[in-house]
């Protein structure tokens, strides 16, 4: 028998996810994509609380600081700039970003203060790496920036983080982590949103730099697995039909494709039925009543429909009182 493509064989995980356990997903702009799938499971999952993230240090430091317990005021402080229109801060994207001051403060704050509370509830944080080319502040060459937040090119350095400038900096971080939560666990992943800005080169080499730190790290570090996403989009799909038309964003194939290879690799088949059911409470949520000539169906009205929608709502979280309420 002909076979025309080399389809991923899914291996275990080092231990197995519990949907009725929250998740928080930090990283590059693949998380929103995961974390939105997993929501629509009524799964409790909380993706880039802090915003958009690219490079492993930055997601590090956020990480970190949320981590410490501390006020974050001096952090947060030494953090922002004005760039002749907004105040922004290094330490996330532009949802922070501001006219005044006082309000970018209190954004970052905010993001940092709600990702610190939900550390002490997780139990897995999904980390995605998108890119290891860096920017670093010119007048202060250690501070990394998350966004250059359209600052002129000569305010920054630029270069690419090694793989074992990540690893080492990732194996502390995990330790210190777990020393503060002990049930916290981690699953890595790599991106495979291609960085064209970067060359084809470029892109290449920064996606491989960011495998082989992941494969450290992994190794070294009993509660750190690894997902391959960049490898099933690379090396199992491997056809421009699965991306979208900018040819650099999984399309929405991909991306559920994706979805079903980690619940393969993370879900028991009782934690996929209760995503199964989520989802289905889901899609009765958002359906809207049959239309007829312009109007609702007498047959249907909207409030008949609604409390059929809320009714089976309300059995599936009397079951799974942890799953992801309508209010979140």
């Amino acid at each position: 028998m002909l076979k025309f493509r080399t389809e991923y064989k899914i291996s275990k995980g080092k231990w197995m996810l519990d949907p009725k356990q929250p998740v928080i997903l930090l990283g590059s702009c693949f998380t929103d994509y995961i974390g939105t799938r997993m929501r629509s499971c009524r799964w409790r999952a909380y993706p880039n609380i802090c915003g958009t993230l690219f490079n492993p240090a930055s997601i590090a430091k956020i990480l970190r600081i949320a981590a410490s317990g501390d006020s974050f005021s001096d952090t947060i402080s030494e953090s922002v700039a004005h760039n002749d229109k907004l105040w922004v801060t290094w330490l996330s994207d532009s949802q922070c970003s501001a006219y005044d001051k006082t309000d970018t403060i209190s954004a970052i704050h905010h993001k940092l203060s709600t990702l610190q509370q939900r550390l002490n509830d997780t139990a897995t944080i999904i980390i995605t790496f998108g890119t290891a080319w860096v920017y670093q502040l010119r007048n202060r060459e250690e501070y990394i920036v998350a966004n250059c937040h359209k600052f002129p090119a000569d305010y920054f350095i630029r270069r690419r983080l090694t793989i074992q400038e990540i690893a080492d900096q990732w194996r502390v971080l995990i330790e210190y982590i777990h020393q503060k939560f002990p049930k916290l666990r981690f699953i890595f992943t790599v991106s495979p949103v291609r960085h064209l800005k970067d060359g084809f080169e470029g892109n290449s080499r920064s996606k491989a730099i960011l495998q082989l730190a992941c494969e450290e790290i992994c190794h070294d570090c009993q509660i750190a697995d690894y997902f391959p996403a960049f490898e099933i989009v690379n090396d199992d799909l491997r056809d421009y039909r699965f991306y979208e038309t900018d040819l650099v964003h999984p399309s929405s194939q991909a991306i559920e494709y994706i979805w079903e290879k980690f619940k393969d690799q993370y879900l028991s088949d009782e934690s996929k039925s209760i995503l199964d059911e989520g989802e289905k409470v889901t899609k009765r949520l958002q359906h809207r009543p049959i239309i007829s000539h312009g109007k609702i169906s007498s047959e249907y009205p909207e409030s008949i429909e609604r409390r059929k929608s809320l009714d089976l709502y309300h059995t599936f979280m009397s079951k799974y009182p942890d799953m992801l309420p309508i209010e979140e």
